[in-house]
């Protein structure tokens, strides 16, 4: 799978870029605020249907574009093994607004012309995007590593992504409906409802967590092992917020069902959802010793990349295409050994965009057989 064609209008820094892009290792290098991360981000785009570094798609908008309020467009063409695909993204903002109000944001994703939604967008395009933040996925919250786990399966499975986008309005209004209940404006029966629809969206979305994660354990283990030479013993679990009796569907439903009920009341007396999916995490242990504790820098680095590499050969063992990979500034953060081995590893796949600010760090043959670009103010041109 790669992207050929690539044509960004008002996209962050970029006014009008057309750029034709080939397979193999791509390097764009430049110095920082050029505009190499935000054309990752539009390829990345592509993948998982909104902006990675942003709130809000809004903040993607050029506030130079000459539109009333703002209008950015990704176009691109893509090619998987089948066939090619034409995607464009367009994001406008409409209407009046207020000092303190924001614009309205319409976003038209069409494919080959026809007008799909971002979930069927998702999924269309397979990108695995390395970045200088990966390292949260480690030192971070668990948000941060459910965020990862979850990206990853709306790739493999719309079933996932239509039950993530469901269990998060439920929580939203259970938790609406739990401070209603706690100030004695809302009736205690009510909560079943919310409860069993819950408990219905969060057992499949926890049940393909547990399958996903036991896939990825040896996949992580075997890339660490990799990058440090087999010196550190690396295990990986997922870890819900409530105990199961088992890992099966029946098993989860059974113990979701039961822990709502038991914290009813806590629930209620803190007007939020304490139990579900929307508090779970991955457990990462080097050495017997929990990395998010105790692991050094380095360690969380190279951990965290160990992850992004197990998401690709994941995604490559299911859809049966290697996935655009885009590596963003993150050669700096490595030595010249996990330097060699990465790009080693990212140039056997059909496309790896790579950005830099110091080309000094590649060696010259990977160099040499990379297609080179300088990025410069929102301009790029082939070296």
């Amino acid at each position: 799978m790669y992207v050929s064609h690539l044509n960004l209008i008002n996209f962050r820094n970029y006014h009008q870029l057309e750029l034709e892009i080939p397979q193999g290792l791509l390097i764009f290098s430049g110095g920082n605020a050029q505009g190499k991360s935000n054309l990752l981000e539009a390829v990345y785009l592509l993948s998982i249907a909104k902006a990675y570094r942003a709130s809000s798609d809004r903040e993607v908008i050029s506030r130079t574009s000459t539109d009333d309020h703002g209008h950015a467009q990704v176009l691109s063409v893509v090619h998987r093994e089948q066939a090619s695909i034409r995607i464009m993204v367009d994001m406008r903002l409409e209407g009046s607004y207020g000092e303190n109000e924001q614009p309205y944001l319409r976003k038209d994703i069409r494919i080959d012309g026809i007008h799909v939604s971002s979930s069927d967008l998702v999924g269309a395009v397979n990108a695995v995007l390395f970045d200088a933040e990966d390292i949260q996925l480690v030192m971070g919250s668990p948000a941060t590593r459910r965020r990862y786990l979850d990206i990853l399966i709306c790739q493999m499975d719309r079933v996932y992504l239509r039950a993530l986008q469901k269990y998060q309005k439920v929580v939203y209004q259970r938790n609406h409906l739990l401070r209603l209940i706690r100030d004695r404006r809302g009736q205690p029966e009510e909560l079943d409802f919310w409860n069993e629809a819950l408990v219905q969206e969060g057992t499949y979305i926890t049940l393909k967590r547990h399958q996903v994660v036991r896939e990825l354990r040896r996949l992580v283990s075997d890339m660490h092992n990799d990058l440090t030479e087999a010196q550190e013993e690396l295990t990986m679990d997922y870890v819900p917020s409530f105990p199961l009796d088992g890992v099966e569907k029946e098993d989860i439903q059974r113990s979701f069902e039961r822990t709502l009920e038991d914290g009813r009341g806590r629930d209620v007396a803190l007007g939020t959802s304490q139990w579900g999916p929307h508090r779970d995490d991955i457990k990462l242990m080097l050495g017997g010793m929990e990395a998010a504790n105790y692991a050094s820098r380095g360690q969380a680095r190279t951990l965290a990349l160990s992850l992004k590499l197990a998401e690709g050969t994941l995604l490559e063992r299911e859809s049966g295409e290697s996935p655009i990979l885009l590596l963003d500034d993150v050669l700096s953060e490595l030595d010249a050994s996990r330097r060699r081995r990465l790009l080693e590893y990212v140039s056997r796949g059909q496309q790896a965009i790579v950005s830099t600010t110091d080309t000094d760090r590649i060696e010259k043959s990977f160099l040499a057989n990379a297609s080179n670009f300088q990025v410069e103010n929102g301009s790029i041109s082939p070296i």
